[in-house]
C-alpha cells in the first residue's frame, strides 16, 4: 500500500518520465528506477554491474523487497476492467515435492535456481499435457 506522499511521488516520477524524449513505455530500468523514487530507497547503478538477486527493490533498512511488474494498456479508459495475473513459483514451500529438501531464502543461488527451473518445467509439461487431453477428447 502506499502512502498519500508516495502517491504524489509517483504521480510526479511517472510525468517526468514519460516527459522525456528518450523514454518510450514505463517498463524495465525506468519501472525499477520510479519505485525506488517513490519508496525513497537507494537505487543502484545498473553500470555497475548490479544483481537482481531475488527482488528487483530491496529496503536495506527494513529488509523488505518487493518484485515488480509492469502492464502496457493501450487504452485505459475509466470504468473498464482487466486482468493482470502474474504466477509466482514458490519453491520454498515445494521444495520436496520439486525434489529440493531442506531449501530456504537462505540457499544457494544455483540451488534456488534449479529448484525454479524445476517447478516452470512442471508446470510446462502439466499445461502441455491438459491441453492435449482437450483437444483430444473434445469435439468443436
Amino acid at each position: 500500500m502506499l502512502t498519500d506522499n508516495e502517491i504524489e511521488r509517483l504521480r510526479k516520477a511517472i510525468i517526468a518520465t514519460v516527459a522525456s524524449p528518450v523514454i518510450g513505455s514505463i517498463e524495465d530500468y525506468a519501472w525499477e528506477a520510479i519505485f525506488h523514487y517513490v519508496k525513497d530507497i537507494p537505487l543502484s547503478d545498473p553500470a555497475l554491474g548490479r544483481s537482481k538477486l531475488l527482488y528487483d527493490a530491496v529496503d536495506i533498512t527494513t529488509q523488505t523487497g518487493w518484485s515488480m511488474k509492469s502492464l502496457q494498456l493501450n487504452n485505459l479508459t475509466p470504468g473498464n476492467t482487466f486482468f493482470f495475473v502474474i504466477q509466482r513459483a514458490d519453491v520454498i514451500k515445494k521444495a520436496n515435492q520439486l525434489g529440493f529438501p531442506g531449501l530456504t531464502e537462505l540457499s544457494s543461488p544455483q540451488e534456488l535456481g534449479a529448484a525454479i527451473i524445476q517447478h516452470w518445467n512442471e508446470k510446462i509439461l502439466t499445461s502441455q499435457l491438459r491441453r492435449y487431453t482437450f483437444k483430444k477428447y473434445t469435439r468443436y
